[in-house]
């Protein structure tokens, strides 16, 4: 059954139609998954045919299509290097029909016999009188380097001028993860090969040794960029459209807690979907209407989706592990930030563009260009609310309030930095009054002038005490408030309060059931779902249609373009900025919204 949010993280009870298509959403996401491991069971079996050869016995393997040596060492329990030892030609790459003698028995390892060094080869030649079969190839051809903590296979394709899929080319054992003290070879005739151990032949040393040293020319010192603390490079997004994307959801469905639960329980309302199975399971609805509307648009891209427990490690390092992610041009989630981290670190180093639908923090785009943050910051929304009322109020009596709280001084310190500066550009030379709690609220209050008075507080019991307070003084004075989005998910707050106190609120949803293109959405999720859609499916629709409609029209470098879109959405609108270009991009739309009616309208 479906949980109906009207704000975060309230539910209202369940019915039958949602508790059915979701069970039927969740057949569908891990039944593809389910179907995906049968075929790879019934493709990937190990063969029947044998052979003894020197008294050991081997598979005779015959390569499929699609199959790759880290597959097929899957299947027989074995690691590449097993593989590559008794088939050295598959080092260069493996084709279908290929036939590969698989040992029957997982060989016993001998330290430090994996990979042979070129020299120990040619010499191994020499004293048998004929060649050998060998892992390395000719000499000049690659350089060799030992793998140390904190290398991966990013680091390494930069630092020798090779693409990732070449170094796994020429070292299948790779594909496995890079382990510390491995040895890999990359082609010798690349420009970056510092770092590496190349081998040098007598003849080459001996050119070397005659060749004269001349003094390398530098460009003159202007010409160098002068890279300081403060100076950041921007990014450089290379754009390729594709006749088809790879599109990753990451999402928190706790599919194994959720499906063993009774479904006549859940139909019942005598039991309820964890919340954040529920939360996850609204945006993706909302995200499969989006992709839906896009395909009618002709979108053609692979939808992934992949379960996230937030709170254990290993299933992330699973996930992360996966090949597939490699090929993704577009990551949307983890929904929170213990997960998210990890995944946009693996979308930096791989140049993957990342939206965070739900985090707030600005922590996560720091020093990384892919993240894109859906939802604005609580200070940014503060300063919005500044701007908003020096621009409607400029003449009116303000009073920020301070309620002394250290973790909130930020805000404070944000209004009144953006709405003194605001007054200052309209040659206003005051600047907003400060006041200490209630009571420094009620030596400034005017009766000659409206009273806005600014509380940017998020303490719920605080913020409950100052309005019932605050109202007691509006048949002397009037007075509108301005507060934050977090306020409406306060149980203790009297809307009656909130309506005579005119309360106004940063927020970064708001739903316009008159949008025709709202209606619209609104009418296919109906259909589909039998029931109302909540703040996440629409969030999941606005993430997912800005996002993949963007990635479908740029292609993958629809970044460097952003800043310059603008989005007006079903329950928010997108207005991406970046600063430093270094870093990521933060949505700075926000709505300003006031009760009206008793009911939260647009106050602009």
């Amino acid at each position: 059954m479906t949980q109906k949010v009207s704000v975060p993280f309230k539910l209202k009870s369940i019915n039958v139609w949602q508790v059915v298509c979701l069970f039927s959403l969740f057949f569908l996401l891990f039944s593809e998954v389910s179907m995906a491991q049968k075929k790879e069971k019934e493709d990937d079996h190990k063969s029947k045919k044998t052979v003894v050869e020197d008294g050991k016995k081997f598979y005779l393997h015959t390569v499929d299509k699609k199959q790759t040596l880290f597959a097929i060492a899957k299947i027989y329990n074995l690691s590449v290097n097993d593989i590559v030892l008794e088939n050295p030609d598959a080092i260069d790459g493996i084709k279908p029909g290929t036939v590969l003698k698989i040992p029957f028995e997982k060989p016993k390892a001998k330290a430090k016999e994996t990979v042979k060094k070129p020299a120990e080869e040619k010499t191994k030649q020499k004293e048998n009188g004929k060649p050998q079969e060998v892992m390395a190839s000719d000499t000049s051809q690659y350089v060799y380097d030992t793998i140390e903590k904190g290398k991966t296979l990013y680091s390494l394709s930069k630092q020798y001028g090779v693409s990732v899929e070449r170094i796994k080319q020429l070292n299948p054992e790779a594909a496995d993860g890079l382990k510390i003290g491995q040895v890999l070879r990359f082609p010798s005739d690349n420009k970056k090969v510092a770092g590496g151990k190349k081998e040098v032949t007598k003849e080459k040393q001996k050119e070397k040794e005659k060749t004269p040293v001349v003094n390398p020319i530098v460009p003159p010192a202007e010409t160098k960029p002068k890279v300081t603390k403060d100076t950041t490079i921007a990014t450089v997004y290379k754009s390729e459209l594709k006749s088809e994307y790879n599109i990753a959801f990451f999402l928190p469905f706790h599919a194994d807690e959720a499906m063993a639960m009774d479904m006549d329980k859940l139909i019942r309302g005598d039991d309820e979907l964890p919340n954040k199975t529920s939360i996850a399971l609204s945006f993706y609805e909302g995200a499969l209407i989006a992709i839906d509307s896009l395909k009618k648009q002709k979108l053609n891209a692979k939808i992934f989706v992949y379960d996230i427990d937030d709170k254990d490690s290993m299933n992330i390092e699973k996930i992360l592990k996966k090949p597939e992610l490699l090929k993704m041009d577009l990551m949307i989630g983890p929904l929170y930030g213990s997960s998210f981290t990890p995944f946009s670190k693996f979308a930096k180093e791989h140049s993957i563009p990342i939206v965070s639908p739900f985090i707030q923090a600005n922590k996560i785009l720091f020093s990384n260009a892919y993240v894109c943050k859906a939802l604005p910051s609580t200070t940014l929304q503060v300063e919005h609310v500044a701007h908003y009322v020096i621009d409607s109020f400029s003449t009116q009596n303000v009073i920020l309030v301070d309620n002394g709280r250290i973790r909130e001084a930020s805000f404070v310190g944000a209004f009144k930095t953006t709405a003194n500066a605001d007054l200052k550009s309209r040659g206003i030379n005051d600047t907003v009054k400060q006041a200490k709690g209630i009571s420094g609220v009620e030596g400034m209050l005017s009766s000659s002038k409206t009273n806005v008075v600014v509380l940017p507080s998020v303490d719920q019991s605080y913020v409950t005490e100052f309005v019932r307070s605050l109202r007691s003084k509006r048949e002397k004075f009037k007075v509108v408030l301005f507060g934050l989005q977090n306020w409406t998910t306060f149980d203790n707050l009297d809307i009656e309060y909130l309506n005579d106190l005119s309360l106004h609120i940063s927020s970064n949803s708001f739903v316009d059931y008159d949008n025709a293109a709202t209606k619209m959405m609104i009418n296919k999720y109906r259909v589909k779902y039998k029931t109302e859609p909540d703040m996440y499916v629409y969030q999941g629709f606005d993430v997912s249609y800005y996002f993949i409609s963007e990635l479908q029209k740029q292609g993958t470098g629809f970044l460097k373009n952003i800043s310059e879109g603008k989005y007006n959405g079903v329950q928010t609108n997108y207005n991406f900025k970046q600063h430093p270009s270094d870093s990521g991009f933060e949505n700075n739309f926000v709505h300003i919204l006031k009760y009206q009616d008793y009911k939260l309208v647009k106050a602009q």
